[in-house]
C-alpha cells in the first residue's frame, strides 16, 4: 500500500496551516510545543496522588495532564487477569488485581479534571477499550489518546474516530504497514486532526533505539502533525525532537521514580520535567528567526572588540604612498576591515601616521 498517494486527504493539515485544536490551544508548526505531562497510572490508583501530580504538572509548566483508563474485564481474558503476578512493583497476586488497583474510581475523574482545568491545564487521557472512551467523551475531554498498544486494534481506532475530537496516536511496536493501516482508518472516517507520536515501546527505552528520523518519514508519508511519546532516560531526545519539527512532547511524570509501579521508572521526576520544559522553550526561541544571515544587535559589541582592522605597521610619513609593507591586521574592529587593503595600497596619506594605530578613511588620500 502506498500511503503517500493520499496526502490530498488532509485538507485541515495543509502545508499553510499545519495545526489542530485541542480545546483553547492550537497545536502544529510555527506553534509552542505542546507539552504534555502524562501521569498515566502513576497515581497507583490514588485519587489525591493524582492530583498531587496535577499541581507539579502545573509547576513545571506543562500544557496538559493525560492519564489512562481501563476496563479490565473488557480488555483481558480470564486467563490473562488471572495470571500470576507477585513482584516488586505489583499491586496484586494476579495481573487482573494489579491492573484494576491501579484504576482510579469513576467518581475522582470530574473531580480531576477540574482541578487541572482550574490550573489552565488541558486535561484527557488514553482509553483502552471502547467503553472507556465513551467515559472520557461524557466527562467532556478536549481529545483522545490511543496508545501504541492499540495501533492494530482497529475497532477501538474506529470507535475513538466516531467521537469527533482530536486524536494523538502512539506508535511504539509496529510497523510501516501496520501504521498505514491505522492512519488508513483515520481516513476513512474522514478524520484528519490526529498527531502521530514517534515512540519506542520499551520502559525505559535506549536512546539508540529513539528513532529521530521517524518526524521526517510520517511527515513526508502521512501529511500530518508529528511529536515525540519518550520513555528514554534524560532530556537530550525530546528536546532533540523539537528541533526536528515535534509539535508535541509527552514524558510520563513521577513524583518519585523508585515509587511501587509499571512506570515510574521510565519517567521524570520533577526537577527534570522543568528542565523539559524550560529547555524545549528555549530552543524553540533559537528557532525564531526566519530572515537571511545577518549581524544582530546582540553580536555587535563583541564583534567590534574581536574583529580586525587595518592598522600602521611603521610609521607612514604625511604624502607618502602607502606600501603594503606599512600595513598590518590588529584589533578592535571599528576600522577599515581587512579586506578593504587593496583600496588603501598605492594612496597617500593625509596625514602622519605614527606606528601601530588603526588606519583611518580620514588618513587615507580618496577614501575621507
Amino acid at each position: 500500500m502506498k500511503v503517500r498517494g493520499r496526502r490530498a486527504l488532509s485538507p485541515s493539515v495543509t502545508p499553510s496551516t499545519k495545526a489542530l485544536m485541542i480545546g483553547l490551544r492550537q497545536i502544529g508548526d510555527a506553534r509552542p510545543c505542546f507539552v504534555v505531562a502524562e501521569l498515566g497510572v502513576n497515581h497507583n490508583g490514588d485519587a489525591e496522588t493524582a492530583k498531587r501530580l496535577i499541581d507539579v504538572a502545573v509547576s513545571c509548566r506543562a500544557d496538559a495532564v493525560k492519564f489512562q483508563r481501563r476496563d479490565i474485564q473488557a480488555i483481558l481474558t480470564r486467563a490473562a487477569r488471572e495470571a500470576p503476578y507477585e513482584n516488586e512493583r505489583s499491586f496484586g497476586r494476579t495481573y487482573g488485581e494489579h491492573r484494576v488497583a491501579l484504576e482510579l474510581p469513576d467518581a475522582a475523574w470530574p473531580v480531576l479534571k477540574a482541578h487541572a482545568e482550574e490550573q489552565g491545564l488541558i486535561f484527557f487521557a488514553t482509553p483502552y477499550d471502547p467503553g472507556s472512551a465513551d467515559f472520557l467523551m461524557a466527562l467532556g475531554v478536549p481529545c483522545m489518546k490511543v496508545a501504541s498498544c492499540d495501533v492494530t486494534n482497529l475497532p477501538l481506532l474506529r470507535h475513538v474516530a466516531g467521537l469527533g475530537v482530536p486524536i494523538v496516536l502512539s506508535t511504539g511496536g509496529c510497523d510501516k504497514e501496520e501504521l498505514d493501516q491505522a492512519v488508513r482508518e483515520l481516513w476513512r472516517a474522514k478524520r484528519q486532526d490526529f498527531v502521530l507520536l514517534n515512540c519506542t515501546m520499551a520502559y525505559p527505552a535506549p536512546n539508540e533505539d529513539s528513532r529521530l528520523s521517524l518526524l521526517g518519514t510520517y511527515r513526508r508519508d502521512y501529511a500530518c502533525l508529528v511529536g515525540m511519546s519518550g520513555h528514554e532516560r534524560g532530556l537530550a531526545i525530546s528536546v532533540a525532537a523539537v528541533a526536528l519539527g515535534a509539535c508535541v512532547i509527552e514524558r510520563h511524570l513521577t513524583l518519585d521514580r523508585t515509587m511501587r509501579g509499571p512506570d515510574h521508572a521510565a519517567s521524570l521526576e520533577p526537577e527534570g520535567f522543568r528542565r523539559l520544559v524550560r529547555d524545549i522553550r528555549n530552543v524553540e526561541a533559537a528557532m525564531t528567526y526566519r530572515g537571511p544571515k545577518a549581524v544582530l544587535p546582540s553580536e555587535r559589541a563583541a564583534r567590534d572588540r574581536l574583529r580586525k582592522s587595518l592598522a600602521s605597521a611603521r610609521a607612514i610619513p604625511k604624502g607618502q604612498a602607502i606600501e603594503r609593507a606599512d600595513l598590518t591586521v590588529k584589533g578592535p574592529g571599528t576600522g577599515i576591515l581587512p579586506r578593504g587593503a587593496e583600496s588603501v595600497v598605492g594612496r597617500r596619506a593625509l596625514r602622519a601616521i605614527p606606528a601601530d594605530v588603526l588606519i583611518e578613511r580620514a588618513m587615507v588620500e580618496g577614501l575621507a
